[in-house]
């Protein structure tokens, strides 16, 4: 039956009966609208298989979400979450193959850059300048940042929170040599300076948070908003974004509706993260508000990357002797299709 006959089969149900026919009508278009509906939902084809390597850290609230939430499925894509402790080595992981996509902050993408890894940033997808703190024991005579001289200080090298640590010492009047580093995982942080093996950490998110709770009073945070702020981002090698543009594409409108989503059901995505990253959700909540969860490229990102390249090159933490031009390191073209005003970055 053609829509022509059907409409003119409403039309005389409602000369004949109004009530029932204006019921019709809806159901006709309510019925147009959810095929148009199923038709953007469901891309033809079956899914395709990716991996993403996941840092377990709330800071990737977007890819947990679209994963939770089956929004890379809406996009077509099959994936497959590789849980890793922290950025860095789900940058690893995807630099030796084995997974497509990584979510990781900037400072290991910095690193990698400087050692010659064939990397693009596809976006950044979590911000924030308030995420980052040095923790330490009151109980000790810590009470100002001068009095961390000559103390024991956790930070995990090469990553985001050793650069904030020294970008807060060298803004006090302290240089790195003025402290001991104690190079450490994340997840030992917390029970290392409560037990009293370190006087201090430099944290980020929720193993700041979690240490501030178990110290108590026993503990002052210093916070310094002014000298850093944070990026996660998502990152795959250029060669599979050559080969795999739509691919990128489907990733990031995934990432898109998970934005819309954490900004409009926040406790429930704080509820699925907390399970995710199997942190408490009195956690996830008391840092939630600190990060600005949205799928972009901002100038801010070339800058810190920028700063971060000479601390490298300043502390010889790096073989390189220059500055990288990072806008060779960034793939604009994913996120100029999918969300074009988001794409901040002048070139």
């Amino acid at each position: 039956m053609t829509i022509r006959v059907m409409f003119k089969k409403v039309v005389f149900c409602l000369t004949l009966r109004h009530s029932q026919g204006l019921l019709l009508l809806a159901a006709l278009a309510l019925c147009f609208s959810f095929s148009s509906c199923a038709r953007q939902e469901k891309p033809a084809g079956p899914p395709e298989k990716v991996t993403i390597a996941v840092a377990a850290s709330p800071d990737t609230a977007l890819a947990q979400v679209a994963l939770v939430k089956g929004f890379y499925r809406q996009e077509g894509l099959e994936v497959t979450p590789w849980k890793y402790e922290y950025g860095k080595l789900a940058l690893e992981a995807m630099l030796e193959g084995r997974a497509d996509f990584a979510t990781v902050a900037e400072t290991p993408v910095m690193f990698a850059v400087m050692k010659g890894a064939d990397i693009s940033v596809i976006a950044t997808i979590q911000r924030s300048n308030s995420n980052n703190a040095v923790i330490a024991r009151k109980d000790r005579g810590i009470r100002t940042p001068q009095d961390l001289k000559g103390r024991r200080i956790a930070t995990t090298s090469g990553t985001l929170i050793d650069f904030y640590l020294d970008s807060f010492l060298a803004v006090n009047g302290l240089p790195r040599k003025a402290v001991t580093a104690v190079d450490m995982r994340p997840e030992e942080m917390e029970s290392a300076v409560v037990n009293g093996d370190v006087d201090a950490i430099s944290g980020w998110g929720h193993v700041a948070a979690e240490t501030r709770k178990r110290l108590g009073k026993k503990g002052i945070t210093f916070l310094d908003k002014e000298i850093y702020t944070q990026n996660f981002l998502v990152v795959a090698t250029r060669e599979f974004i050559r080969k795999n543009p739509e691919k990128v594409e489907r990733l990031l409108r995934a990432l898109v509706k998970a934005e819309e989503f954490v900004k409009r059901h926040p406790a429930e995505a704080q509820a699925g993260i907390a399970d995710f990253c199997r942190v408490d959700r009195s956690v996830i909540a008391e840092i939630w508000d600190l990060s600005d969860f949205s799928v972009a490229l901002d100038q801010s990102l070339i800058l810190a990357l920028e700063d971060e390249s000479r601390w490298a090159i300043e502390g010889g933490l790096t073989g390189a002797g220059k500055v990288p031009n990072y806008l060779d390191y960034i793939y604009f073209d994913g996120l100029k299709a999918v969300k074009p005003e988001a794409v901040r970055i002048l070139r």
